[in-house]
C-alpha cells in the first residue's frame, strides 16, 4: 500500500514537469495537473494508513526474517553452549558442575549439582568477579585472571570467558589444581568463540 501511494506520488510529480512548446521562439509552461491541496493528500493517505487495511509488506517481511535468523542463532548458541558445559561436566572428572554468567549476573547456560540455585548462584558469581577485581586493583596486582575459593568440600573457581562471560566451575576436594586450571582453561577456549 505504500508502495502503490508512492507511485501515485512519483506520477504526479512526473505530470508536473514543464514542457516545451516548438510553435513559437517562446518558452511556455504547460501544467498537467493542478497542485492537490493538503486535505486532498490527507484524503489519498487515510486508506494507507488505517488498521483494517494493514498488510505485511516486503520490508516487513523481510525485517521479520532478519530477526527470525538473529533469533535462530542466538538459540543456537545458547544450546551449544549449554552443550558445551555438559561435555566439559561430565567428561573431566571431579568436575561437580559448571556455570556460565554474564558481568550482569544472568545465568547464560549451567550444569550444577541438585539443590542449587541457578539464578543466585549467577549473581554471586558476578558480585566475586566485581568484588576481586576492586582488590586486585587495590592490591596493584593488575588483572585477575582466576578466583579461587577453597573450601572443605572444594573449590569454586571463576575466570574470565573473553569480556562477555565469566565461567564458574566447581570441583571437588580430590581434584588435583594444576589439572583443574588447565580443564578450566581449556574449557574456555572452546566456551569463547560460542560468544562472539
Amino acid at each position: 500500500m505504500l508502495l502503490g501511494y508512492l507511485l501515485k506520488r512519483l506520477t504526479r510529480d512526473v505530470q508536473k514537469i514543464p514542457s516545451i512548446s516548438t510553435e513559437t521562439s517562446h518558452l511556455s509552461i504547460k501544467i498537467h495537473s493542478p497542485e492537490p491541496t493538503i486535505a486532498e493528500e490527507t484524503a489519498q493517505l487515510l486508506p494507507v494508513v488505517t488498521v483494517d487495511h494493514l498488510s505485511p509488506t516486503t520490508s516487513d517481511q523481510a525485517h521479520t526474517s532478519v530477526l527470525k535468523i538473529v533469533e535462530d542463532k542466538f538459540m543456537i548458541n545458547v544450546s551449544m553452549l549449554q552443550d558445551e558445559l555438559q561435555n566439559f561436566v561430565s567428561g573431566t572428572s571431579d568436575i561437580q558442575g559448571a556455570a556460565l554468567v554474564s558481568p550482569d549476573g544472568l545465568a547464560l547456560a549451567s550444569v550444577l549439582p541438585g539443590g542449587m540455585d541457578e539464578e543466585r548462584t549467577a549473581a554471586m558469581s558476578a558480585s566475586m568477579l566485581s568484588l576481586g577485581e576492586r582488590i586486585g586493583r587495590e592490591l596493584v596486582r593488575g588483572n585477575v585472571e582466576r578466583i579461587v575459593v577453597e573450601g572443605e568440600k572444594g573449590y569454586g573457581v571463576l575466570v574470565g570467558c573473553g569480556s562477555d562471560a565469566v565461567l564458574l566451575v566447581l570441583a571437588g576436594a580430590g581434584v588435583k589444581q594444576g589439572l583443574l586450571f588447565l580443564e578450566v582453561k581449556r574449557a574456555v577456549s572452546r566456551i569463547a568463540p560460542l560468544l562472539a
